[in-house]
């Protein structure tokens, strides 16, 4: 059932790595050379969003299971360490931050913590804000089952349906973006982050996984596709007009593309053992990036005092550290111990 495919795996370090730098690295060299392309590292959530749908499918496309087996692993694979996050989160926030407890703070955590806050605009980014995209991913993950057996009986209605959201998606989102309607905060915040709205890259990852199921055997290689359609996305997100907004999975198309590619043709650069290993943590890098940098942020700020160029780097090093740590000692047994839970076998 597992499908890991290493070089893909390496793909999702440098995705966390992007996003770290979008949130925290942009002022400092040498990012800052090239603030337009690393600005947009946040990018990288839709990558993360085709990746997933993709993923699962070559995971289960031929899999018999239970729904209850389904979802039990999909929890051990991400609720222990974001309930993690979100708890190293509050601790930092009321030791360091002067958070205090308010009805709006109870209600923040309550969201975060049942992974509803992206279906909130006001509260999309409360607490550990890039957890608003796992937020996303959970309803992914529930409806998943329901996808994957609706492209079984009509896989041309699969593609059409997925073509349609995504066409949808992207005229709400650029309609106001590039039209610069003005739109309320709550309902600006609807085309942003609700995850109606993104359901549409994972999809398309969806077809991408078929596609990889009908083409792994071939014996046609495109050794140098990963690397052109790489450059392609680097140069789409680099020279990308300021009135286009990528945010709702514009790219994802050439995302898919581009994870079939490197799926088919397993380059040998990314099955470099620390670079799947840096890959397999990734989760760990994105979700405790926040209360990582934050708590040595404020340790900084008050006692060691490193120019912005060192503390970038040093807290990078400390971010990778405790995903390390975390993925090694909390991650890997709680998930083993959740997927050893036993449930009854039941048709879905």
């Amino acid at each position: 059932m597992r499908s890991q495919i290493n070089s893909l795996t390496a793909t999702r370090f440098v995705a966390a790595l992007m996003v770290f730098i979008h949130h925290f690295g942009t002022k400092v060299f040498p990012f800052n050379q090239f603030v337009y392309f690393f600005d947009s590292g946040n990018l990288a959530v839709s990558y993360f969003f085709v990746l997933s749908g993709f993923v699962l499918y070559i995971s289960y496309d031929q899999s018999n299971i239970s729904y209850a087996d389904y979802f039990k692993r999909r929890v051990g694979r991400i609720v222990p360490v974001y309930l993690l996050a979100l708890v190293l989160f509050i601790i930092v926030a009321f030791c360091f931050y002067d958070y205090k407890f308010s009805n709006n703070l109870v209600r923040q955590i309550i969201y975060c913590a049942l992974f509803l806050q992206a279906y909130f605009p006001q509260y999309a980014l409360s607490l550990n804000s890039p957890a608003w995209t796992i937020s996303v991913e959970m309803l992914f993950y529930i409806l998943f089952p329901l996808f994957l057996f609706i492209e079984k009986r009509n896989t041309k209605f699969f593609v059409t349906i997925t073509i349609l959201l995504f066409i949808v998606s992207q005229f709400i989102h650029l309609r106001y973006y590039q039209g610069g309607i003005k739109l309320s905060e709550k309902v600006e915040g609807y085309t942003f982050y609700h995850p109606f709205i993104h359901m549409s890259q994972f999809l398309l990852g969806m077809i991408g996984g078929y596609l990889y199921k009908k083409m792994k055997n071939s014996d046609r290689k495109y050794k140098l596709l990963p690397i052109l359609l790489f450059c392609a996305i680097v140069l789409l997100i680099a020279f990308r007009p300021v009135y286009i907004s990528y945010h709702v999975g514009l790219l994802a198309p050439l995302f898919m593309l581009f994870i079939l590619s490197v799926a088919i043709n397993d380059p040998k650069l990314l099955n470099i053992k620390g670079l799947v290993f840096l890959g397999e943590i990734s989760y760990g890098i994105y979700i405790l990036q926040f209360p990582v940098y934050k708590f040595f942020d404020a340790v900084n700020t008050k006692y060691t005092h490193m120019p912005a160029q060192y503390f970038f780097y040093f807290s990078l090093t400390m971010l990778l550290l405790c995903a390390a740590i975390s993925y090694t000692f909390f991650e890997k047994p709680l998930r083993r111990k959740i997927n050893s839970i036993s449930f009854k076998r039941l048709a879905v």
